[in-house]
């Protein structure tokens, strides 16, 4: 996920994580074809579809949806991530960049039709 928000940039990536339900064992990369990437995302139709047919074939559930937020320390959800969150289920993942150039994740939970977000407890392992 970091390599794709840094490949595009300062454009906002966008992508899937597949895995268990509570393991994320497949990252998948998705094109970005947002009217004006630098401030929004929308994964490209049948690149997300071919993801969700490749998650299928392999067992595999949606865990978790990501995408970045090139000019942010400290990212969370925008109004438009919310309103666009139509995977109650999935964690969301944002990605920014901090003052050194680092990634910086955050996970949230986000309910479309409540209009609300949350931060989410994850763990990352090497």
């Amino acid at each position: 996920m970091f390599a794709h928000a840094r490949a595009v940039a300062p454009q906002e990536c966008c992508g899937l994580l597949g895995g268990d339900g509570a393991t994320v064992e497949s990252v998948y990369t998705l094109r970005n074809v947002a009217s004006n990437a630098t401030v929004a995302y929308e994964a490209a139709p049948e690149e997300l579809f071919a993801a969700q047919r490749r998650m299928r074939e392999r067992g595999e559930r949606l865990v978790g949806i990501y995408h970045s937020h090139p000019r942010s320390k400290d990212p969370a959800p925008s109004a438009s991530d919310v309103r666009l969150a139509f995977y109650p289920s999935a964690v969301y993942f944002i990605i920014g960049f901090g003052a050194d150039g680092d990634c910086v994740l955050r996970a949230f939970r986000i309910s479309e039709r409540e209009g609300r977000w949350e931060r989410a407890e994850v763990e990352t392992v090497e």
